[in-house]
C-alpha cells in the first residue's frame, strides 16, 4: 500500500504497508492491504485540508463486495442464500478498520498497473510475496487441496435437488465454525466418466470422513442455491486417474 497526499501537502509518496505472507491467499491478501492502509489512516489522520481518504485498488474481489459485507455480517456472514462467507474474518476487520478511520473513506477500483503509481504498488506486492518473511496470515485456514479428475474452469454450486450422486473430492475448505466446503468432482458410473467441478457445503465431521482422491455415495440437500453434503451413504471405487465419457 503506498499513500499519495494531496499536492497542497507537498509531501512525497511512501510506502506505507510492506507485508508478504509464505502462506495466505490472493484475496486475503487484498482484504489485508486495506485494512493495513486504513490502520494507518487512524494512526495519522490530522491533515490539513483533507476530509476523505480514497482507497485505490485493483481488487475486483474488494471491489464486488465491500458494499454487501455490511449485509453479511448482520445475517452472522452469511450470503442471502444462506451459504457461509469466505474471509469472514478479514472482512468483519476492515468493517472495523473503515469506520473506526476517523475521516470519510470511499473505494474507488482502478485496473491494475495503468498508472505509474499501480505499476509501482504491483512490483512491491510480487516482491513482498516472494520474499514471504515472518509475517503471518494467523487467521489463514488452508485446507486441503488435490488434483481435481477435471481440467480447466472454476468449481460451481452443485444443482441440488435430494439427489444421491457419486463424488470425488478433490478440495476442502474449512469456512465458517463447524462447516466446510467441499470442492468435487461427480462420477458418471454408467460411462465411467468424470464430469465438470462442483462445491458444496457440509459440517466439519462429515468433511473430515470424505477423503480426497476417494469415491463417495452421498446425499444432497434439495437448495441448489446452498448446496449440502447431507449424509455419506457408501464409499464407491472411482478411477484414480482422468477418464473421458465413452463414445457413441
Amino acid at each position: 500500500m503506498v499513500v499519495r497526499y494531496p499536492e497542497h501537502l507537498n509531501r512525497d509518496d511512501e510506502v506505507i504497508v510492506d507485508f508478504g505472507c509464505p502462506k495466505s491467499t490472493n484475496q486475503r491478501m487484498e482484504l489485508t492491504a486495506c485494512i493495513e492502509g486504513l490502520q494507518w489512516v487512524r494512526r495519522n489522520v490530522r491533515w490539513h485540508g483533507v476530509t476523505c481518504v480514497l482507497m485505490v485498488t485493483d481488487s475486483q474481489y474488494v471491489r464486488g463486495f465491500i458494499g454487501l459485507a455490511p449485509v453479511w455480517k448482520r445475517n452472522g456472514w452469511r450470503n442471502r442464500e444462506g451459504q457461509p462467507i469466505l474471509n469472514d474474518d478479514l472482512w468483519d476487520d476492515l468493517l472495523k478498520a473503515r469506520a473506526k478511520a476517523g475521516i470519510r473513506v470511499e473505494f474507488v477500483w482502478e485496473p491494475g498497473k495503468t498508472t505509474e503509481i499501480g505499476n509501482r504498488v504491483d512490483r512491491l506486492a510480487r516482491a513482498a510475496a516472494k520474499r514471504g518473511g515472518i509475517d503471518r496470515d494467523t487467521g489463514y485456514r488452508p485446507g486441503a487441496c488435490s488434483r481435481s479428475m477435471v481440467k480447466g474452469g472454476v468449481a460451481l454450486p452443485y444443482p441440488a435437488r435430494g439427489q444421491v450422486t457419486v463424488i470425488r473430492p478433490y478440495a476442502k475448505k474449512p469456512v465458517l465454525k463447524g462447516e466446510e466446503r467441499i470442492s468435487f468432482n461427480v462420477f458418471d458410473e454408467s460411462n465411467r466418466s468424470y464430469e465438470s467441478k462442483f462445491y458444496a457445503f457440509t459440517t466439519s465431521l462429515m468433511a473430515f470422513d470424505l477423503h480426497r482422491w476417494h469415491g463417495y455415495r452421498v446425499r444432497f440437500n434439495d437448495n441448489p442455491k446452498y448446496p449440502q453434503i447431507l449424509e455419506c451413504k457408501e464409499e464407491v471405487a472411482v478411477p484414480t486417474q482422468p477418464t473421458a465419457a465413452a463414445g457413441p
